[in-house]
């Protein structure tokens, strides 16, 4: 354990073998928590292969970040939740169905697209009919969005709720075009920069000295790309968009996150620095429509079954009977995420508690189901010392 108050008063320990255990049991090689009680930090510890200033892969974290930035730019008057995709993406063919979609939807997952596509299977069959490179490029990034764009409907808008990569993918074009800059470097611009995140970004090797790059935790071996993954994102469909997407790419660590999640907490007081009180409120808070739906824009909230499935990194057998979230952040006052690579961010609004638990579980394989079991178990340990 780390130095300071969880050791020396001999809080935590639960949480830590909890953690220690799921090295043991191989749920993950490396995982880093954090938990915090407004703005105290009252454990930060690490297990496995990380330290505490590991940089993870942080996968569908990046949706609420991402939603956080169409936050800035709405106050800027730039965006609007009502706004339509063809009042934003002019200029680019879509199908008639998808003119309908609202931003809300897809901030909310309620556009009626569909939950995921491999699309970059179909950059790689390109690569091979046309003879020429394409993953990574721009090219690719814009053959992916096109393809969205071109899709039918699996539903109307706001009448279901499904998990969508697609949906964020597009909406990651849709701040690119409100806001004249590509999507890593408004991250940087609009969120990390001013929150001090400084750990957090698009394309880490890039972005990290050389010195740095041992921070960075590996998530397995890509198939597709026939190698190791450090530093490099773990979606396929972001990784052939050239690493800077919507739904996926993000890199972070715990300490950053808690920043992100104390403006959060912060903007719903009044006192936050990017997000006014008014875009914090309406990022956490449910949408009306479909009728149960679990979805804010930007964040999950917590629920045995959400309407239209569980999203694909949490539909397990292991889950289908509670939350992730584990028994004592409330559904109607809590909102979090989940990330494919084995990370989330859990935070109870009206207590202010915030728990960041990064691992990187696809390290053995993609099937690891070990951390679904476990996640629960250590977000109980955390809130029983956190808030007895």
């Amino acid at each position: 354990m780390i130095p300071g108050a969880t050791e020396k008063e001999g809080r935590f320990r639960s949480t830590q073998d909890l953690l220690e255990e799921g090295v043991r049991r191989k749920a993950y090689g490396a995982a880093v928590l954090l938990a915090a009680r407004g703005e105290e930090i009252a454990c930060h510890t690490a297990a496995g292969e990380a330290r505490l200033s590991s940089v993870f892969d942080i996968a569908s974290l990046t949706k609420p970040m991402v939603a956080a930035l169409f936050f800035v730019l709405s106050q800027e008057g730039k965006l609007a939740l009502e706004d339509q995709i063809p009042e934003v993406l002019t200029g680019r063919a879509a199908n008639p169905a998808v003119r309908h979609i609202r931003l809300v939807h897809l901030l909310a997952h309620t556009s009626g697209l569909s939950a995921y596509r491999p699309f970059y299977a179909d950059v790689l069959e390109a690569e091979r009919k046309e003879g020429r490179r394409l993953w990574g490029t721009s090219e690719a990034h814009d053959r992916i969005l096109d393809a969205v764009l071109s899709l039918p409907l699996d539903a109307a808008p706001e009448t279901a709720c499904v998990y969508s990569d697609l949906g964020y993918m597009l909406l990651g074009r849709v701040l690119e075009a409100a806001s004249g800059k590509p999507l890593d470097r408004l991250l940087q611009a609009a969120l990390a920069g001013p929150l001090q995140m400084r750990d957090t970004c698009y394309l880490p090797l890039g972005a990290l000295s050389e010195c740095e790059t041992g921070r960075l935790v590996p998530t397995g071996y890509s198939e597709a790309r026939g190698r190791e993954k450090l530093g490099e994102v773990d979606d396929e469909n972001a990784a052939a968009m050239g690493g800077v997407a919507g739904h996926a790419g993000i890199f972070s660590t715990a300490y950053d996150l808690f920043l992100f999640a104390r403006e959060i907490l912060r903007a719903r007081r009044g006192e936050g620095s990017v997000l006014s009180r008014q875009s914090a409120l309406k990022m956490t808070t449910k949408v009306p429509s479909p009728p149960g739906v679990s979805r804010t824009p930007g964040w999950d909230t917590p629920t045995s079954i959400p309407r239209g499935g569980l999203p694909p990194e949490t539909d397990s057998p292991l889950n289908r009977g509670g939350s992730q979230a584990g028994k004592y952040f409330p559904p109607g006052s809590s909102i979090g995420h989940l990330g494919y690579t084995g990370c989330s961010l859990w935070i109870d609004l009206p207590r202010e508690a915030t728990i960041v638990l990064l691992t990187n579980r696809l390290l053995y394989r993609k099937q690891n189901d070990g951390l679904k079991s476990l996640r629960p178990l250590i977000h109980d340990a955390v809130i029983e010392e956190l808030l007895p």
